[in-house]
C-alpha cells in the first residue's frame, strides 16, 4: 500500500503542482502564456514540476527521522504544495527580472542595434508600471488618429490574449485635441524638460495612447 501511495503521489508531485507555480505566476502578472499556446504552458508546468518533485524529495529525506512511516507521504505533499505556491509567490517577480535581466544582457551585448530594449513582459504594462504618478495622463486615438478619450489615468489592465483596458479621470472643461495638436504641445522643448512622453500602438485593438508624466515624480 506504501509503494502505491508512493507511485500516485511521486506522479501527483511531477504532473500537477506545476500548475500552482503557473497559476501564481499568472495571477502575478510576469507570465505571458496565451490560451492558444498549450504546448508552452504543458513545458512551462512541466519544467516547474520537476523542481516541485526535487523539493518533493529532499523533503522525504529531511521528514523521516520526525514523521511516522505511514504518514510521510502525505505530509511531505502538502508541504510541496506549500511550498510552490507560498514560493512561487515570493520568487515571481525576482525570477522575471532576473530572466528578462539576462536576455536584456544577452541583447545589448550581441544585437547589431544597441537601441533598442526588450520590454520586461507586455510592454502596455512596463510602459504604465513606470510612471508610477498620480499625473499620468493618457490620450487614446484610433489608428486613424481620431481621438477617443484623455484624461488622468485612474487604473488598467489587461487579460491573457492581450485585451486592454483603462480607466481615467477625464479633463474638466477641455475638448478632446487633435492628433497633431497633441502632438504639437508635448513634443516642444520646454514641456519635453519637464515631462517624459510615450507613444503605445496597438494595431490588433486599433488604439494608440501618448503618455505623459512629470520627470520630476519618477
Amino acid at each position: 500500500m506504501y509503494e502505491l501511495n508512493n507511485i500516485l503521489l511521486t506522479l501527483l508531485t511531477i504532473g500537477g503542482v506545476g500548475f500552482i507555480n503557473y497559476l501564481v505566476t499568472d495571477q502575478l502578472g510576469t507570465t505571458q502564456l496565451y490560451k492558444e499556446a498549450k504546448e508552452v504552458r504543458l513545458g512551462y508546468c512541466l519544467l516547474w514540476s520537476l523542481v516541485d518533485y526535487v523539493i518533493y524529495l529532499m523533503l522525504l529525506q529531511a521528514l523521516k527521522l520526525f514523521i511516522p512511516h505511514n504518514w510521510i507521504l502525505i505530509v511531505a505533499t502538502i508541504l510541496t504544495i506549500l511550498i510552490a505556491w507560498i514560493g512561487t509567490s515570493f520568487l515571481a517577480y525576482p525570477l522575471q527580472k532576473l530572466v528578462y535581466g539576462f536576455y536584456g544582457w544577452i541583447s545589448t551585448n550581441f544585437k547589431n542595434n544597441h537601441s533598442l530594449v526588450i520590454q520586461d513582459g507586455d510592454p502596455w504594462e512596463t510602459i504604465l508600471d513606470e510612471t508610477r504618478s498620480d499625473k499620468t495622463n493618457v490620450y487614446f486615438f484610433t489608428l486613424n488618429h481620431k481621438p477617443i478619450s484623455a484624461g488622468r489615468l485612474y487604473a488598467y489592465s489587461s487579460d491573457e490574449i492581450s485585451n486592454y483596458q483603462a480607466v481615467v479621470y477625464p479633463f474638466k472643461d477641455v475638448p478632446l485635441e487633435s492628433y497633431e495638436k497633441l502632438h504639437e504641445r508635448v513634443m516642444n522643448n520646454k514641456f519635453q524638460e519637464e515631462h517624459l512622453t510615450y507613444e503605445y500602438i496597438n494595431t490588433k485593438q486599433n488604439f494608440i495612447v501618448v503618455i505623459t508624466y512629470p520627470r520630476s515624480k519618477l
